[in-house]
């Protein structure tokens, strides 16, 4: 039988990073399902832009992500209390903003 319903077989797709690492701004872009190795990754990028020297201004776009899960929703979390401007364009990525703008981790959880 064909998959004429556009239903998704096997785990979600992982998502898509974009990074721009310019003078005075490191900006991370995340688009589609933020999980698993991507999480880790931007985790590593983010961590290593916070050890240079050079004061600049850290960006992370989550307008075109499609949820996350548990690990994600944490390191947003982690970056948003650090200090990194979150921006989110769309409807969807407001209301992730202002789950990961809680105070706690208990609020964490996988969003689909």
């Amino acid at each position: 039988m064909s998959n004429t319903m556009g239903l998704l077989l096997g785990p979600p797709p992982m998502s898509t990073i974009k990074i721009y690492d310019g003078a005075d701004e490191f900006r991370i872009e995340i688009a589609g399902r933020f999980q698993a190795d991507s999480v880790n990754e931007v985790g590593r990028m983010w961590r290593s832009a916070l050890r240079e020297t050079k004061p600049r201004k850290c960006i992370v776009d989550i307008s075109r992500i499609s949820g996350y899960d548990t690990a994600g929703c944490r390191l947003l979390r982690d970056m948003y209390h650090h200090g990194t401007q979150i921006a989110a364009g769309t409807p969807m990525s407001l209301v992730f903003l202002n789950e990961i703008s809680k105070i706690g981790r208990a609020s964490c959880r996988e969003r689909v």
